[in-house]
């Protein structure tokens, strides 16, 4: 299995769970996060725009990361001091301490096991 489609499948809960954020494979361009809505009953794309193209797995990575991040800050929004980012890697500094070390374990687990795909021979 490709390292892009390694990712999806560790990714594969987080993906399922989000409303907006989508990876497709894009004939002659490659993999892409597209951003809008998906009628998913009827498999109809209702409104979407492609966001990125990755360039390596490690950019997949990365994006696969910021969206789990906006998944965690909206189930624990009334904890968090703001209501919205810029840029979500801003939640590494701002989680409350209430949250921290569950967010610190979390992050720690994506992160080993994006290394262990990203680290694999090809």
């Amino acid at each position: 299995m490709d390292k892009y489609k390694e990712l999806i499948s560790i990714f594969s809960e987080v993906l399922e769970k989000s409303k907006d954020y989508h990876i497709a494979y894009i004939y002659q361009v490659g993999y892409v996060s597209l951003i809008g809505l998906l009628n998913k009953e009827e498999e109809q794309n209702l409104s979407m725009i492609v966001d990125e193209i990755f360039s390596s797995p490690e950019c997949m990575a990365e994006s696969l990361l910021r969206n789990w991040r906006w998944q965690w800050f909206y189930e624990n929004k009334d904890l968090l001091p703001r209501k919205d980012y810029d840029d979500i890697c801003q939640l590494d500094y701002e989680v409350p301490d209430c949250l921290k070390e569950q967010y610190k374990q979390v992050m720690l687990s994506w992160q080993d096991k994006i290394q262990a795909v990203l680290q694999e021979e090809s």
